[in-house]
């Protein structure tokens, strides 16, 4: 069953609540916004944080890495053997069930300010996913345990940042207007044991396992950013609107991301940060002619969609003299609060990101 929509006592809810009161305009913000401070940018995890001044210029990585284990339904452990049940008897029917996923994916990242009120961005993403999967057999044979993998360039988002405040100003507000490209593939492939006698064949992996969304997707947002003394904080909100469906006659669920944060400036060069972010997704809409709803929960388009509190902690450093003075690196690990799943789906275990920026006019 889809999760349903938020309520203010829902715990997706209060975040929102909570991430509404973080980005409330401050009563004792500084006079001047303060660039050369190392919080003078959002946790690492942010995207589309910050606008820059006319003609600067900005690169910057990011590395990002997420574990999940488990299986969860709504908010409820399921377990592997659940999976393979019948759904007369209370399981689920499927005839393999997800162990393990691992992401990791390398941001690349370009900024140009063509005046102080707009700020181009270009971000690309190269992936690497890995899976653990095992296939029931009946009778008294052992289940196979077997894995997949998916590696190549992602979906290329390209944004404009509008900045709505005084460059100089101690609130920064600007708006995130974006596009993401369908340059990730979404036909991905791997050998799977679903051959005559159990022999492994190449077979389209399950829909979290592909690179992209193969849809042209809406990035449209808002984000508030403030400084007084040695804090800063701010709040972001970004959706994902898939237009239309893509080649492979689905598309992936529109989705809400939420985040607000809280930093302090414990040095001139470095600073420490607590974040909460808040996300939910729908289901899929259509389904890829070439995956079986029933063959396991991750290639059912019914049992995608979902919901996720988070937590996290990051470190922003920036260099103040030298050869590298001016470049910036930042750390964040987050960890799940409360997700609830439309599964059986695997939950989450933990992300972190790090990352180098540097800008330069």
């Amino acid at each position: 069953m889809a999760p349903t929509q938020p309520h203010p006592f829902h715990p997706l809810g209060v975040t929102f609540t909570t991430l509404a009161l973080l980005s409330s305009p401050p009563l004792l913000a500084d006079e001047n916004w303060m660039g050369a401070r190392p919080d003078a940018h959002a946790p690492i995890g942010v995207m589309a944080d910050h606008a820059h001044k006319n003609g600067e210029w900005m690169f910057g990585y990011r590395y990002m890495r997420s574990e999940q284990s488990g299986l969860i339904d709504g908010t409820d452990s399921v377990s592997v053997q659940q999976t393979y049940g019948s759904i007369a008897s209370g399981g689920y029917g499927y005839h393999d069930a997800p162990l393990e996923m691992r992401m990791e994916m390398h941001m690349f990242e370009l900024m140009y300010a063509l005046d102080d009120t707009m700020t181009l961005m270009a971000m690309l993403p190269y992936q690497k996913m890995q899976m653990s999967m095992e296939l029931h057999q009946h009778g008294s044979n052992p289940p196979v345990r077997y894995g997949m993998e998916s590696e190549g360039i992602g979906d290329l988002e390209l944004s404009t940042l509008l900045r709505l405040t005084p460059v100089a100003a101690p609130e920064q507000i600007h708006l995130n207007l974006g596009i993401s490209l369908p340059t990730g593939s979404i036909t991905e492939e791997d050998a799977m044991p679903h051959g005559p006698g159990g022999s492994f064949i190449d077979m389209r992996m399950e829909y979290p396992m592909q690179l992209g969304s193969g849809t042209y997707d809406l990035l449209p947002g808002i984000t508030y950013f403030a400084q007084h003394g040695d804090c800063s904080w701010g709040g972001q909100g970004i959706a994902t609107l898939r237009l239309g469906r893509n080649s492979a006659d689905y598309s992936l669920g529109d989705r809400i991301d939420l985040t607000g944060w809280f930093a302090y400036r414990f040095s001139p060069s470095w600073s420490g940060s607590v974040r909460l972010n808040g996300a939910s997704w729908g289901d899929i809409d259509g389904r890829d002619s070439r995956l079986s709803p029933t063959m396991s929960p991750a290639s059912n388009p019914e049992a995608q969609a979902g919901e996720r509190v988070e937590a996290a902690m990051g470190l922003n450093y920036r260099v103040p003299t030298g050869n590298l003075a001016g470049h910036r690196f930042g750390i964040e690990l987050a960890k799940p609060l409360w997700e609830r799943l439309d599964g059986p789906q695997l939950e989450s275990d933990w992300s972190l990101v790090a990352g180098w920026q540097y800008a330069f006019k």
